[in-house]
C-alpha cells in the first residue's frame, strides 16, 4: 500500500537499523567477528547473508548458520549464550553509529505535530532499549519494541493499545520483513534504500533520505523521487 499525505497518519513505525541509525554495516561486521573462528568461507558466507536478510532476528539467524554452516542443532540456552556473544561485540558499535540523514530532523518534526512514533526492530528487546536510551533517541518514540516478538505482532498490539486502524499508519523499514509487516497489518509501507541497492517489489514507494518523504512540502515530489530510485 503506498504512503499518502502524512497529514493522514497517526503513528508511524520505524525499524532501526537503516532507517534510525547507519548501523546496517556495524552488523554485518559483528555477525562476522561472532563466527570469524570458523574460518573465512563461513565468516564470508555469514556475512552475505546478513547483507541480504538485515530485517531477519538473530534468534533465527543464528541456529541457521549453525545449523547449515557448521552442521550443529543448538539449544535455547545455547542460541541464547550466542545472541549475548553477539550483544557484547555489537552493541558499542551501534550506539556510537551516526543517525541517518534527516533523522533529527523528521523526529522532531513527527513530536511537533503530535504524530507517534515508535522502533519496532528485530534487535534483541533489551539491548535496544539501551541502544534508545544511550543515543538520546527515547524522548522521542512513544514505544522501542524488539525481538524476540515477531514485528508484526509488535505492530498489532500498539495499534490496540492505541485504538489505532491501519490507515492511521505508516510503516517506514528498509528491508523485506519490515515490507512483509506492513502487508501483514494491511498499512503503507515507505521504503528507506541506499542507491546502489533496493530490495522491494516493483511499484513500492522508496527513498534514501527520510526527508524525502516526512520533510516535502509537495508528496508528489517525493514520490518522483522514489520513482527514480526504484529506476537507479
Amino acid at each position: 500500500m503506498t504512503p499518502v499525505s502524512l497529514s493522514q497518519y497517526d503513528c508511524i513505525f520505524f525499524d532501526f537499523d537503516g532507517v534510525i541509525a547507519d548501523s546496517v554495516d556495524a552488523k554485518i561486521t559483528a555477525f562476522g567477528e561472532l563466527y570469524d573462528e570458523f574460518g573465512p568461507e563461513v565468516r564470508r558466507a555469514v556475512e552475505d547473508y546478513q547483507r541480504a536478510v538485515p530485517g531477519e532476528t538473530r534468534f533465527d539467524k543464528i541456529p541457521r548458520f549453525h545449523r547449515e554452516h557448521l552442521g550443529i542443532a543448538l539449544s535455547e540456552a545455547e542460541i541464547a549464550q550466542w545472541c549475548d556473544k553477539l550483544s557484547s561485540i555489537v552493541l558499542d558499535e551501534v550506539v556510537n553509529s551516526a543517525l541517518l540523514p534527516d533523522v533529527p530532523e523528521v523526529l522532531a518534526m513527527l513530536e511537533r505535530q503530535n504524530i507517534q512514533a515508535h522502533i519496532v526492530s528485530g534487535t534483541p528487546h533489551d539491548e535496544l532499549q539501551i541502544i534508545v536510551d544511550r543515543k538520546g533517541l527515547a524522548p522521542f518514540f512513544r514505544t522501542a519494541r524488539g525481538a524476540p516478538e515477531k514485528k508484526a505482532s509488535i505492530v498489532r498490539d500498539i495499534m490496540a493499545t492505541e485504538g489505532l486502524t491501519a490507515s492511521q499508519c505508516l510503516f517506514v523499514g528498509d528491508a523485506m520483513t519490515d515490507f512483509n509487516c506492513a502487508q501483514q497489518c494491511d498499512m503503507a509501507f515507505l521504503g528507506r534504500s541506499e542507491p546502489f541497492g533496493n530490495p522491494f517489489p516493483t511499484g513500492t514507494c522508496v527513498v534514501q533520505r527520510l526527508g524525502e518523504y516526512f520533510l516535502s512540502d509537495n508528496w508528489n515530489g517525493a514520490a518522483g523521487s522514489a520513482n527514480q530510485n526504484r529506476a537507479a
